[in-house]
């Protein structure tokens, strides 16, 4: 009878220290296997992020990265247009000017086939269903070679652009992991 009542006793005490520690962790039943929710204050979209990733928005953008030894990571920046009749092209050849002029020749794009060029490259994709360009390109960065994926997509006189970034020789690690977060991307 003591072993009944011991064993009991350690059962609730585990299950109390589980629902304990759960506390304050929002579960989100819908989040797709592996990852979890980033919850954004008044946001217009649903993120998620891989379950093993570290959430930060201490900097004032949502961005995840993989682990403290690799810092590969993902950021999500929202902010209005000022031409409210720029398109994707035109938002992104001012943008690539002033990429330009920060890396100067250190930046190279990517093609469709992997291939290094010069020329700006636009991908043709899709971000929570509305028309977006990708864009793959590399540059050195305070003397590290960092190659970056970025998605961008203009929703309602707003540019979201979900940038990923790793060391050069890290990047291909974590494009699957990156695709789940672009493909699980909804607006509200």
């Amino acid at each position: 009878m003591k072993a009944l009542k011991r064993s009991a006793s350690l059962i609730l005490s585990c299950l109390l220290c589980v629902i304990l520690c759960a506390c304050g962790q929002e579960i989100d039943a819908q989040a797709p296997e592996g990852m979890k929710k980033v919850d954004a204050p008044s946001s217009n979209y649903t993120l998620y992020v891989p379950q093993a990733w570290t959430v930060d928005m201490s900097t004032g953008v949502i961005s995840a990265y993989a682990s403290l030894t690799d810092r590969a990571n993902i950021s999500l920046t929202v902010f209005a247009l000022e031409d409210r009749n720029a398109t994707l092209d035109s938002f992104w050849a001012d943008y690539a000017e002033e990429f330009a002029s920060t890396f100067g020749d250190s930046m190279y794009y990517y093609d469709e086939k992997g291939a290094e060029t010069r020329e700006t490259v636009s991908q043709k994709t899709t971000l929570g269903g509305i028309e977006a360009n990708k864009y793959v390109y590399r540059a050195k960065v305070t003397g590290e070679v960092y190659k970056f994926m970025q998605v961008v997509c203009i929703v309602a006189g707003n540019v979201y652009i979900i940038t990923y970034t790793a060391i050069d020789g890290n990047y291909d690690s974590h494009v699957s992991e990156v695709n789940d977060v672009l493909n699980n991307f909804k607006f509200n």
